[in-house]
């Protein structure tokens, strides 16, 4: 069952490789200078500055409900203009991987499966926190990724003690069946 997994995995990889690969774009145009222009992504600054408490507090002092909705209205705009341009820069990066893999010699079919595996990912956790700003707004978005942050630190605490024990259970029951 798991090696049939695999196998619809790496089909599915290899098709959206051939898919990718036989996509033409134009060689002329504003859109090829701008693939082939470095990848910049936006600065993670400007996102912590967009979450930045301080000005809430600032605003809300004011005791003016008006400044304060304009103040998280522009911060939502502004985190979801980081994220997409998060979004864009990587897409191009995506892009220009797949136009040097065209012609590369010695590629690794493992190696694209796990990009594109991990593109898949990126595109997920994107769409993701695109929701929640725009349902919840950057600041409960921040508190939220916090506490999946922490219950995924307990998981992996509790999954290690798990592994632990289990390890643990096996070595004591081979040394009762060496024994007997």
């Amino acid at each position: 069952m798991t090696g049939l997994m695999i196998l619809i995995g790496l089909v599915m990889a290899l098709l959206l490789l051939f898919w990718a690969a036989g996509r033409r774009r134009s060689d002329f145009g504003a859109n090829r200078a701008e693939e082939e222009s470095p990848v910049r992504l936006p600065p993670k600054a400007l996102l912590g500055r967009c979450l930045s408490i301080e000005d809430v507090e600032f605003a809300a002092q004011l005791g003016c409900p008006r400044i304060l909705r304009l103040l998280l209205r522009e911060r939502r705009r502004l985190a979801l203009k980081w994220l997409r341009q998060t979004r864009r820069e990587a897409g191009r990066l995506l892009r220009q991987h797949v136009r040097a893999a065209r012609h590369a010699a010695d590629l690794r079919p493992a190696a694209e499966v796990r990009l594109w595996f991990h593109a898949g990912l990126f595109l997920m956790v994107y769409e993701v926190l695109m929701t929640a700003v725009r349902l919840y707004g950057p600041f409960r978005t921040r508190a939220f990724v916090r506490s999946v942050f922490a219950m995924a630190g307990v998981l992996t605490n509790l999954g290690d003690r798990i592994a632990g024990a289990i390890t643990a259970g096996r070595g004591h029951a081979v040394r009762e069946a060496e024994g007997t």
